[in-house]
């Protein structure tokens, strides 16, 4: 009976990290979470935007907007707050938040330059499946004045409107849009209406060991400028690593863009960079 106990604990011993092994996420697996806003995990992301080249000067827009999941028998609600912090000079637009060219009263320093608060963004996705590789959601979004309405850190104005997002992830692929169209509802009488929508088409392409590259062009439309002030459109890429922590991982990623398409007091380019903690189910 002894001499089959050593073996028998052999056996055992190689054959559990294999076992464990089966019921951790690969980096695909990883990869189509991340890349998929409808997934129904809760994250933590971090992003950091650099708009350049305005006539006015250049924009800093720090973002912390959590993906907080809530999930029913085939249908998941996916709520994203969206808490940011701007540093602007103010008269630029082509930017999401920035629907006006605009300059207040609340310059932050002598460089002329306004910092602090900008406005807060809420949406709320109803999504589901269809099959293994789509994944749709629609909803409402709302955006919030928390920025002084004599300050060019926001629209002065609380506005909403419908949201919707399409997600296709097929093999190493992941190719999303993303439609939000806003309307002002009541704010300063000080500051323009708000009717702006944002088209965000979105393309990556999965290589090994977590990386992978990107393209996620944020389109900008301001329907209550003239015609040729009223796109932004830019093109460019990035790149991206995915990090396996344990039974969750950290999304990293970076990219540039330029404007082809911009209103004058627009920027011409821009850069981003995030870093997002995804907890796993």
């Amino acid at each position: 009976m002894k001499r089959y106990l050593l073996p028998l604990c052999a056996v055992t011993f190689l054959s559990s990290p294999v076992q464990a092994e089966e019921f951790t996420p690969s980096y695909t697996e990883w990869q189509r979470t991340a890349q998929n806003p409808l997934s129904p995990n809760f994250r933590l992301p971090l992003e950091y935007n650099f708009y350049g080249n305005a006539p006015a000067g250049n924009v800093n827009v720090l973002s912390f907007a959590p993906i907080m999941p809530i999930k029913f028998d085939g249908w998941n609600i996916i709520n994203q707050l969206t808490l940011s912090v701007m540093w602007t000079p103010g008269d630029i637009t082509g930017i999401k938040g920035l629907p006006e060219p605009y300059t207040g009263d609340g310059h932050g320093g002598s460089d002329g330059y306004a910092a602090g608060l900008a406005d807060t963004d809420f949406t709320s996705y109803f999504s589901s499946t269809i099959g293994k590789d789509f994944t749709y959601g629609f909803g409402p979004t709302f955006t919030f004045p928390t920025d002084e309405p004599t300050r060019e850190l926001g629209s002065g104005k609380f506005s909403m409107g419908p949201a919707l997002m399409l997600v296709y992830q097929p093999k190493q692929w992941t190719l999303s849009l993303e439609i939000q169209q806003i309307w002002s509802v009541f704010g300063s009488s000080e500051r323009e209406e708000v009717s702006q929508m944002i088209v965000q088409p979105s393309i990556y392409y999965n290589l090994p060991q977590g990386w992978y590259l990107l393209s996620d062009m944020q389109m900008v439309a301001n329907w209550r400028s003239n015609s040729e002030q009223r796109w932004t459109v830019p093109i460019g890429a990035g790149v991206g690593k995915l990090f396996k922590i344990g039974e969750n991982a950290i999304n990293s990623r970076l990219g540039g863009y330029y404007n082809p398409v911009t209103p004058d007091a627009g920027p011409t380019w821009s850069m981003n960079f995030s870093v997002e903690f995804i907890f796993g189910n």
